[in-house]
């Protein structure tokens, strides 16, 4: 088993690691049917696309949404420490978003200055109200805005957009700012409806504007997430939306909404207790990278509107977890299969090293070698008692070789035989293996918390300019596989090896390296700090290992003749009677 051990750990990272990166761990959802499914919300129809909702001629009645004239808008600015969000009057939507504490590291000219979130000419936060099978966009309506510039500043502030529509008919929508958050409190609702229910269309935009120094990286991130009220989270990529395609995701109702990008996010948060957003479509169109997203919100006959929570902003975890609803989890961390680990896994340890970057005033890349270290000492135990296990396995391996040789034509007594002699000498067949396969998950969830996680992005250390980008000089990749390559040398010293463990000592450290090379310059050196502090302890290790088999040696070697006697008791008999002749001819 040991002896197969490198090899084992090898395949085992190269296929965990290697299949996230080749297949990215984002799974299309399946095309919901052509269902007309009608929610509890006066009659409207949640289940069909919005397109399918006919636009008629509108009868005269007090509630029929008719249109305003369209006219010119005006931008209305809303401006804090954080951010500033930028409003058009014809909508009331949102069409830019300047995140301040993050800058643009897009190539080109757009990288001077913070990162904006709302590509050219689109529209994030776009009304649209359906009434029956009546449909109308309110993007070319000009609202009344009760302020043309807003400051947000020592207390929560709010605009209201208004819009008179014919026959008596308004539309409200009220956004409430904080100065310390990128949340939005959204509220809203046609006015003089009478009992009648509605549905409200939502858009969230075609997708976020790549603000990465790789674009590429960005771009396969794009996505729409969905979160049902099951708790089930599916994103899906925006790119892979056909150009006039129209998709409706399944799984509604949906507690939250999102589009985001690898770092930032555009979400819709239902009321927990309301009736969630009834359906989802992305609409494919000729931009690459894109798709339209438009979200349904049903208001029941009766109410007084609607609520919502709106979030443009970085992916920061506290944020995001303070929403609720487990908005945090909006960008699935590797394969399906291992995400009820990562997830809870990846949020401990992005908490622990956040919480040393501020508890100690340490520089992230500080952070990442004193957790390497730590980790390692903390391990050390599991290190000990596997190394020990692995003594006991090479003291018993004469007695297991002959066990098999003898058994060799029947592998019932020799399971039997085996698992006895490890009884009596205290030995578990996995002992020597468990314990080193604890830091792989470790290793695991980091390469997808580098990979998402907003804290690293864009913070340099040393000669790196990025921890969540790879080293462009290639040297942290060439010193964690450096340190692996003495640790397996020191590790294999006074073990007993065959040619296929020799060979695996020298090239899993190179395979290492080629697939380490182009990850996150954080990981790495998370990895060869760990690497470099456990060299103390694999040469401890290997010194009791040495002296363990040396006083095993000396011990075996110090009476030969007693363990001829204990192994042929008729040799000692004639040794016995030699003995008597000779002192019967000395007595002569």
């Amino acid at each position: 088993m040991d002896r197969r051990l490198p090899l084992a750990i090898g395949l085992m990272i190269a296929l965990v690691v290697l299949s996230n990166v080749i297949f990215p761990p984002i799974r299309n959802p399946t095309i919901a049917p052509d269902s007309t499914a009608v929610a509890d919300s006066g009659g409207v129809d949640m289940g069909r696309p919005p397109e399918a909702m006919a636009q008629p001629d509108l009868p005269k009645d007090t509630t029929s949404v008719v249109a305003a004239s369209p006219g010119p808008g005006e931008v209305v600015t809303v401006s804090s420490d954080l951010y500033e969000y930028r409003f058009d009057t014809r909508g009331a939507a949102l069409i830019g978003a300047t995140i301040r504490e993050y800058p643009n590291f897009a190539p080109g000219r757009e990288s001077d200055g913070p990162v904006e979130l709302i590509r050219d000419n689109d529209r994030v936060l776009d009304w649209t109200i359906t009434t029956g099978d009546q449909r109308r966009s309110l993007s070319d309506v000009v609202f009344e805005p009760s302020a043309t510039r807003v400051d947000v500043t020592g207390e929560d502030t709010e605009l209201r957009f208004s819009a008179a529509l014919a026959e008596g008919v308004s539309f409200d929508v009220v956004y409430r700012f904080s100065p310390t958050d990128y949340r939005l409190d959204i509220d809203g609702g046609l006015e003089n409806m009478g009992d009648r229910g509605y549905t409200v269309v939502l858009g969230l935009g075609r997708g976020l504007r790549s603000n990465e120094a790789t674009p590429r990286e960005d771009f396969v991130q794009m996505a729409a997430v969905t979160r049902d009220r099951t708790g089930d989270i599916v994103a899906t990529r925006l790119d892979r939306v056909d150009p006039r395609e129209q998709r409706v995701l399944e799984g509604g109702p949906f507690s939250w909404v999102a589009s985001k990008s690898k770092y930032f996010l555009a979400a819709a948060v239902a009321d927990e207790g309301g009736p969630g957003f009834g359906g989802v479509v992305l609409k494919g169109i000729d931009e690459e990278h894109a798709a339209r997203i438009e979200v349904t919100l049903p208001v029941p006959a009766g109410s007084d509107g609607f609520h919502l929570i709106g979030y443009l902003g970085p992916q920061d975890f506290g944020r995001l977890q303070s929403i609720g609803q487990k908005l945090q989890d909006v960008n699935p961390a590797g394969y399906r299969i291992l995400q009820w680990f990562i997830r809870p896994f990846g949020e401990l340890v992005i908490a622990v090293l956040v919480w040393m970057h501020e508890a100690f005033s340490l520089a992230y890349g500080w952070v990442l070698i004193l957790f390497g270290v730590v980790a390692r000492i903390v391990l050390f135990p599991l290190y000990q008692m596997s190394m020990r296990q692995q003594m006991k396995q090479m003291g018993i391996q004469p007695e297991i070789k002959r066990i098999q040789e003898k058994y060799k034509e029947d592998p019932q007594v020799l399971q039997q035989e085996m698992m006895k002699i490890y009884k009596e000498a205290g030995v578990n067949p996995l002992g020597g293996c468990l314990p080193m396969l604890v830091p792989f998950p470790i290793l695991i969830t980091l390469f997808f918390v580098f990979r998402n996680t907003i804290e690293f992005r864009g913070v340099p250390f040393l000669w790196l300019p990025d921890l969540s980008l790879a080293d462009p000089l290639y040297i942290v990749p060439l010193l964690m596989g450096a340190s692996m390559l003495l640790l397996n040398w020191i590790g294999q010293r006074g073990m007993e090896t065959n040619q296929q463990m020799k060979m695996m000592t020298y090239v899993l450290p190179v395979v290492f390296t080629f697939m380490f090379a182009r990850f996150a310059a954080g990981l790495n050196l998370y990895y060869a700090a760990s690497n470099i502090a456990s060299l103390p302890q694999q040469v401890y290790l290997s010194r009791e290992r040495r002296a363990a088999q040396a006083k095993r040696g000396s011990g075996s070697g110090s009476d030969p003749s007693a363990r001829k006697t204990e192994k042929d008791p008729r040799g000692s008999r004639a040794h016995e009677k030699t003995a008597r002749r000779g002192r019967g001819r000395n007595r002569r």
